[in-house]
């Protein structure tokens, strides 16, 4: 009687690629760090109070009340108890260090140190263009390198939802060449050529306004040539209006840290 062989059992064979699975794990775990915390830094401040704001609305409800509220689409500051935005304000304070930045390294690359200032003042934003970046002495003219700055300028404020007031400064002496009978007019000039090219650079002509307060708006006294260095100039106000709905006049100069 013949013999019956034995069943042979073949012992699992391990799966040496095993660690493949944990390793693909654990690299797909890291890309959704790395795009959480991408997406965490690169957050705009502009939409995510927009969002807070459009929920308090819907819920009658504050929300983060920790922050003044401030609407982007009009810039008009909900809370009525203050009479002026607030400086240290989210979003005033972002949009400030972002026009600072790009306009620091722009007068950087154009060699333009200390002619470009980006301050803050109780009204809003204050770029401040020195007079000798933009203008002959006694003329209103922008040539081709200050038409260059006051692009670049539109260029970074555009998207912005602001209103910008335009304002030109003297000093205290009279306008030369002749041109303009007093520096009432030659303020009020400048300020609306730099409006003109803010225009033709994209900017809505219903966002903007010009005023020309002569020698009489000076950061410092017209004591010497230094001093009125300093006071002419073309301000570009970035407009955070009042809770009322009015816009003050400039009463103190803005801090330009």
């Amino acid at each position: 009687m013949p013999r019956r062989k034995r069943a042979h059992i073949e012992a699992p064979h391990e799966n040496d690629e095993r660690w493949l699975l944990t390793y693909s794990d654990l690299i797909t775990l890291l890309f959704v760090l790395f795009v959480v915390m991408y997406a965490i830094s690169t957050t705009d401040i502009r939409k995510f109070v927009a969002l807070a704001q459009s929920v308090s609305a819907a819920f009658n409800a504050d929300v983060m009340t920790g922050q003044q509220a401030i609407t982007i689409t009009t810039g008009q500051d909900t809370t009525q108890v203050e009479q002026t935005y607030d400086q240290t304000s989210t979003t005033a304070a972002t949009d400030m260090r972002q026009i600072k930045a790009a306009l620091e390294d722009y007068a950087i690359g154009q060699g333009l140190g200390g002619e470009v200032e980006v301050g803050l003042a109780p009204e809003g934003i204050v770029i401040r263009l020195n007079d000798a970046l933009l203008f002959s002495s006694g003329r209103a003219h922008l040539d081709t390198h200050a038409l260059a700055v006051v692009e670049k300028v539109a260029g970074i404020v555009k998207s912005l939802p602001n209103n910008i007031r335009v304002e030109g400064n003297t000093d205290d002496q009279p306008p030369d060449g002749g041109l303009y009978a007093d520096n009432w007019e030659l303020s009020t000039a400048r300020s609306l050529a730099v409006l003109s090219a803010m225009t033709q650079f994209g900017i809505s002509p219903d966002r903007l306004s010009a005023t020309g307060y002569a020698q009489y708006n000076p950061i410092v006294p017209n004591t010497d040539d230094a001093s009125r260095t300093k006071n002419r100039r073309v301000d570009v106000v970035i407009l955070y209006p009042t809770g009322n709905g009015s816009t003050p006049s400039p009463v103190v100069q803005p801090s330009f840290p």
